[in-house]
């Protein structure tokens, strides 16, 4: 009589990721590419308080499971003066994009990310807590999807949401 070793056992997690990305996954696979940016920044007041250009590049990493893109605003020269690094993957336990980003160039803050997918939008909330404790929320809105461009538009509240200012806009056109 002989003894046969037992099957190996997968765990489910394992197994579900073999499978491959969860459909969600590709919900962002429109920023995939590189682009021009056209961008404004807003005083407290709602007003435009300076334009610039800048150069947005995306990636998929692990088989389209995660993307990884790099936001670089530029100086009047066309020099990079900031670059924002940005790692998103849809979390198929919490059912939402999981964001993480660091800022090289300039300082930021530490900020918790998340954001889902909703008619057509993509739909961002970030807190951010400041050196002196207090927390930011921003709200980030990308719309007006489509092949070869698409908007962007942030808002933030330092009173838990009783009042929200716009304080960034952009439109991003693919490279051709």
């Amino acid at each position: 009589m002989t003894h046969q070793a037992p099957a190996e056992q997968i765990p489910p997690e394992i197994a579900r990721y073999l499978q491959g990305p969860a459909s969600e996954a590709k919900q962002f696979d429109f920023l995939i590419g590189d682009w021009n940016v056209e961008a404004s920044r807003y005083k407290e007041d709602g007003t435009p308080a300076f334009n610039y250009r800048a150069l947005w590049s995306a990636k998929p990493l692990n088989e389209g499971r995660m993307i990884m893109d790099d936001f670089q605003a530029l100086g009047p020269t066309g020099v990079p003066v900031s670059s924002f690094v940005t790692l998103r993957t849809y979390s198929e336990i919490t059912r939402r994009w999981e964001i993480v980003g660091l800022q090289a160039l300039q300082p930021a803050v530490p900020t918790e990310w998340h954001g889902t997918s909703k008619d057509g939008e993509m739909l961002l909330d970030a807190i951010a807590t400041l050196p002196n404790g207090h927390r930011v929320h921003t709200k980030i809105r990308f719309f007006e999807i489509a092949p070869d461009s698409f908007a962007w538009e942030s808002s933030m509240t330092v009173d838990q949401g009783n009042t929200w200012r716009k304080t960034a806009s952009l439109k991003a056109t693919r490279k051709t």
